[in-house]
């Protein structure tokens, strides 16, 4: 397993940059009960050869969640490429497509979105509303766009992937394996080169909110240009990256983190130890034509319900009063509670004088737990942030007006 002493991504406070700082917390993500669990899959290609440079459990079936949506991007890039879509289309809202449950962009039935703003808030925000308007649009309906997705996956190699629907939210009909990811990510680079620089979009503007990626690798691995996050309870953490140094570009697919902090730490690894001369063996396979598995078993569900708790909880008032502190975002309220308790101890007496928070939110398909002390004075939480950042750990000041916004990013 990798190093545990992992912050989860908190992106969305600091920016794309900040979701590799080394945390203090991370490791208590892995206190409950595993259900069926397994070690992560992953895999590690060279994108020009298809060089096969490392592999774990790389044909295992295991649930892609909102890595579903790389194959749908790459359908609609199919499309702008023989004239049958265009950028500037501007596509009308279904009901339908607004009611797809979160991640979700906010789209309004019968309001319009160009194909371009719709194929970024698939990418950047992993937005459900967005993948289906691009499927219905596409295909009719997300059930036929879900078979042409299919279709054109075991086109490309994809053996083991089975899509049925375009947004990635939980099915267990729903499966792929990280070979397939890493044979479509391929495709999406090399078929469509003139779209691809979508994955790597670090933000989208709407509705005058500048909201940026799900993408911990863009802004905080060297050489990284896209592609995908994913996340639901039963697959657990997955990511999909590519990044080109020195004229070389590798993919790196990591499936079924525990955390955030987790996966990130492993692609980084993967990919790090790739570009560090790691070379595929005279016998490595080319990742199309790896061998399954003889004894294939079922995907594997990596997080308990425990873990993944879908009960409203916030500790504390409503509204709160004074300055806060956050410390990250975590699948389970267990887990932040634990963060907070961690970081009290280590921050005394600087923060004796917090309550703690814990806020529900819903990120990627499902929800996690936002881990915060509140009812500080300014000096208190900026003293409490320098002294988590400079041990290397994620924190972020919140002043009242933001800590009391109910759209602010962090929510």
């Amino acid at each position: 397993m990798v190093n545990l002493r992992l912050c989860i991504r908190a992106w969305w406070l600091r920016g794309p940059g900040t979701a590799f700082r080394l945390g203090l917390v991370a490791s208590l993500l892995l206190a409950a009960a595993r259900v069926e669990a397994r070690d992560m899959a992953s895999i590690l290609i060279d994108a020009d050869s298809g060089a096969v440079l490392s592999a774990l459990d790389a044909t295992q079936p295991w649930y892609p969640a909102s890595l579903t949506k790389m194959m749908t991007v790459y359908m609609a890039f199919g499309a702008l490429a023989d004239g049958t879509l265009a950028l500037d289309e501007e596509l009308t809202v279904s009901e339908t497509a607004a009611a797809q449950p979160e991640t979700r962009i906010g789209l309004t039935t019968g309001k319009t979105i160009s194909v371009e703003q719709t194929i970024k808030a698939v990418i950047v925000r992993s937005g459900n509303d967005a993948a289906v308007l691009l499927a219905e649009r596409l295909a009719g309906s997300e059930a036929a766009f879900a078979a042409a997705m299919t279709n054109r996956a075991r086109g490309l190699g994809m053996t083991r992937t089975k899509f049925v629907n375009a947004s990635g939210l939980p099915d267990d009909g729903q499966i792929t394996t990280a070979r397939d990811m890493a044979i479509l990510a391929r495709h999406i680079i090399q078929d469509y080169p003139q779209y691809y620089g979508y994955f790597g979009s670090t933000s989208i503007v709407w509705r005058g909110r500048t909201l940026g990626t799900y993408n911990p690798l863009l802004g905080g691995f060297r050489g990284a240009d896209g592609l995908k996050t994913g996340f639901t309870c039963a697959s657990g953490y997955n990511i999909v990256g590519s990044a080109v140094r020195d004229g070389r570009r590798l993919i790196g697919v990591v499936l079924g983190g525990r955390s955030g902090g987790e996966r990130n730490a492993q692609v980084t690894k993967l990919l790090e130890q790739g570009f560090n001369g790691l070379e595929p063996a005279p016998d490595a396979p080319v990742v199309e034509l790896m061998e399954s598995a003889a004894d294939v078993q079922p995907p594997p569900r990596q997080l308990s319900s425990a873990e993944c708790s879908t009960v409203p909880s916030v500790a504390g008032p409503t509204r709160f009063e004074g300055w806060a502190v956050i410390f990250g975002y975590f699948p389970s309220k267990t887990a932040a509670q634990k963060a907070i308790q961690t970081a009290r101890t280590q921050l005394k007496p600087v923060m004796s004088r917090g309550q703690p928070a814990v806020i529900r939110r819903q990120q990627e398909g499902s929800f996690g737990f936002a881990a915060l002390l509140v009812g500080l004075k300014k000096e208190d939480a900026g003293t409490a942030c320098k002294q988590l950042w400079g041990a290397g750990g994620y924190c972020m000041a919140l002043n009242p007006d933001v800590l009391n916004n109910p759209t602010a990013l962090w929510r």
